[in-house]
């Protein structure tokens, strides 16, 4: 005999399963690709893509967002590897983040926005790994400029514009990563305009043109005044500047500004935070302060060695402080950790 009581109670399982199912799911495995920005999430399918911004199409409605705006996109369908591969690159892992890649079989992968998504996050983290020291620069140059040339109607084309600048900074090809952050200034968006600013000026500071960088980080603060979004530029661009201020002799207020902007900061940004302690350990040097120089390395060394250009710059000068203050075993301790963690660095080089 049929038992109907649990024949109904199956079925309202079943049913409430089925609801859990729609509604737990990521919008994304629903068939619906999914921005977040700075003021929530956005679902649609992208009906077109460009260096400048996405469109999203819902319900007949397209939703155009610029490129500067958009904190991440999950695609429908993409595959389960991908998300946690994101989320390591983008927190630094960069090693994490290509394991995850190289499970991916892209002969499933069916949707262009998807293999480039793939192919773009593998390019950033052997680029991150090569500044870094774990790989050769000249290597990450050519998946970059690959990366662009193929394409071209990426959402990620400013980023690797950005990247590609960075390898050739690092590579001292001044007059070639010049010509990159030029060519990102001229979006139309203020927020590329002031990005654009504050990476000539950090690349004035390498040449050894402070006052140059000053002028150029000032820039930077008239771009992205009054724009929401260019806004999360302002810290770095006060950072870079106090660094500059204290090359040239304002020692104490550049200290003084780096202070603030560390008591400011997210304490979750530890490319901030690395950078920032770098910058106050510079200053202190310039001051001959040398135990103060550092304490300011050893929170790089110690609390932000994710933030891997920043830890080898930090390795680097603890190697010579510890001998100068007269801590032999010290200074050895961190001449070797920085030749095995980052053996290419140009940090490395200066041993």
């Amino acid at each position: 005999m049929i038992d109907l009581n649990h024949l109904r109670h199956c079925f309202v399982a079943s049913l409430l399963l089925l609801t859990l199912a729609l509604n737990g799911q990521p919008v994304a495995a629903q068939g619906l690709d999914r921005i977040r920005d700075r003021n929530g999430i956005t679902t649609g399918k992208i009906t077109k893509m460009s260096a400048l911004s996405i469109t999203l199409t819902k319900n007949g409605v397209d939703t155009k967002k610029p490129i500067e705006e958009i904190q991440s996109i999950t695609f429908a369908g993409e595959p389960s590897e991908l998300a946690p591969a994101r989320r390591a690159a983008r927190a630094g892992r960069f090693e994490q983040a290509l394991k995850k890649l190289g499970q991916i079989d892209q002969t499933d992968v069916e949707r262009p926005e998807i293999e480039q998504e793939i192919e773009f996050l593998k390019t950033y983290c052997n680029a991150q790994l090569a500044l870094a020291g774990q790989g050769t620069l000249e290597a990450a140059r050519k998946r970059v400029s690959g990366f662009l040339s193929k394409y071209n109607k990426s959402y990620h084309v400013p980023e690797a514009i950005e990247l590609l600048g960075d390898i050739m900074l690092a590579e001292k090809n001044y007059v070639g990563a010049r010509s990159q952050y030029t060519k990102l200034g001229k979006a139309p968006a203020t927020y590329f305009k002031a990005r654009s600013a504050i990476l000539i000026g950090r690349l004035m500071q390498d040449e050894g043109k402070h006052q140059e960088a000053v002028t150029s980080f000032d820039q930077a603060f008239q771009a992205a005044k009054g724009n929401a979004v260019a806004q999360s530029l302002v810290l770095e661009a006060r950072l870079l500047r106090a660094v500059s201020q204290s090359a040239l002799g304002n020692v104490e207020a550049s200290t003084d500004a780096i202070n603030q902007i560390v008591a400011k900061a997210d304490k979750a940004d530890t490319k901030l935070l690395a950078q920032a302690y770098n910058a106050l350990g510079d200053c202190y040097l310039q001051a001959n302060e040398k135990k103060e120089a550092c304490l300011a390395f050893l929170h790089v060394d110690l609390l932000f060695s994710s933030a891997a250009p920043y830890h080898a710059k930090a390795l680097f000068e603890l190697s010579q402080l510890w001998n100068e203050l007269g801590k032999p075993a010290r200074a050895r301790d961190a001449q070797e950790r920085l030749k095995d963690k980052y053996p290419g660095s140009q940090w490395t080089s200066r041993l």
